[in-house]
């Protein structure tokens, strides 16, 4: 049962880091570049510059939020740990 519950609160972390993320970096590249963040890799308006820059810089974020929601879910699962231990003690 503990295994399921990890791997519930893992995903839904990641998936709600993940929408979130996609959601600012496309904010910021509107705000930076004034253009829509490119949608479809056959987007003959972006250049390669614009296209590698957007590339590295969403591949860095993706990571970053990778390990930023299993460090969260980490600390979220000790925390339903120890309160579901307590209380069961009770």
């Amino acid at each position: 049962m503990d295994k399921l519950l990890d791997k519930a609160l893992s995903t839904g972390i990641s998936i709600a880091g993940g929408i979130i993320a996609t959601k600012a970096f496309e904010f910021a590249w509107r705000q930076a570049t004034g253009e829509e963040a490119p949608k479809h890799g056959d987007d003959e308006e972006f250049t390669l510059k614009k296209a590698l820059v957007f590339a590295i810089s969403s591949a860095a974020i993706s990571a970053t939020v990778q390990v930023l929601s299993q460090r969260g879910a980490k600390v979220g699962r000790e925390k339903i740990k120890q309160a579901y231990g307590k209380q069961s003690e009770v």
